[in-house]
């Protein structure tokens, strides 16, 4: 299974098409469309609320340089109506997850599924090998998991995030295909655990006490780490500088421990 950073980067930049839209790389020039949906009460009811400034400018900044990161254009007007993207399940590395969002202008007609549904099958034929697809909302987001059920996908998990119970979906199937990414979903959720069990028992004294939040470390502090950043969320490795083994220990910016292979980091 080939790792989804890896593979993105392979097939990156890429358009989509579809009777009516585009999907295309997200420029600087969409930073309107950015802040539009960061800021709209309704597009993040489900999403944490409004976003700050400061964040607001971070993603505008952010996106264009962001693998998997599309501006969704309406074809009829040229307008961009929304973003989406595909990228590594923060939650479990072998995974991909899509998201999505639309402009309350352009709910209602069909589009946010035409989006997804591109972005699904185009990941499945580019990276045959790239494992399973997953698309997380809220339980109580109705009109989302409308969306993810009128493509044919199917609830294989829930979890509790963010304050609020998620629903996870994969494409669907015939039954017997349906029970194999609900095997393979479940297996990777389990060995991630263990992984990240594994890592905190293994870290060093340095990293048994790095904060949660990775951001407020001082250069004193992160000098006194491993140097390496490994893959998309340039996890901090959690040893001694100078130690070299093939097995990482670290935590991801949102404090979750974790363990990786040197040869598979991104």
């Amino acid at each position: 299974m080939k790792p989804v950073g890896i593979a993105l980067d392979s097939i990156w930049p890429a358009e989509l098409r579809t009777e009516r839209l585009l999907l295309r790389p997200v420029t600087p020039e969409d930073a309107d469309v950015v802040r539009d949906l960061l800021t709209d009460e309704r597009v993040r009811t489900y999403l944490g609320g409004p976003a700050s400034p400061e964040r607001v400018a971070a993603r505008q900044a952010a996106y264009p340089q962001t693998p998997g990161a599309w501006a969704i254009v309406r074809v009829a007007d040229g307008r961009a109506i929304g973003l989406a993207g595909i990228g590594a399940d923060p939650r479990c590395e072998d995974r991909a997850e899509v998201s999505y969002q639309l402009l309350p202008s352009a709910w209602g007609g069909g589009l946010g599924r035409e989006a997804v549904g591109a972005i699904v099958g185009w990941w499945s034929a580019a990276v045959p090998d790239g494992g399973p697809v997953v698309a997380v909302t809220q339980a109580s987001n109705a009109r989302s998991r409308r969306l993810l059920e009128s493509l044919g996908m199917v609830l294989v998990d829930e979890l509790d995030e963010y304050g609020a119970r998620q629903c996870v979906y994969t494409p669907g199937g015939d039954q017997e295909d349906s029970d194999l990414r609900w095997l393979r979903l479940t297996a990777s959720h389990l060995d991630e655990v263990e992984r990240r069990r594994g890592a905190q028992a293994r870290a060093t004294a340095a990293g048994q006490h790095l904060p949660e939040d990775l951001s407020v470390l001082t250069a004193e502090e992160v000098a006194r780490l491993c140097p390496a950043r490994h893959g998309t969320y340039g996890r901090i490795c959690a040893h001694a500088a100078g130690h070299a083994p093939a097995l990482h220990l670290g935590r991801a910016p949102d404090g979750a421990w974790i363990a990786w292979l040197e040869n598979s980091a991104a």
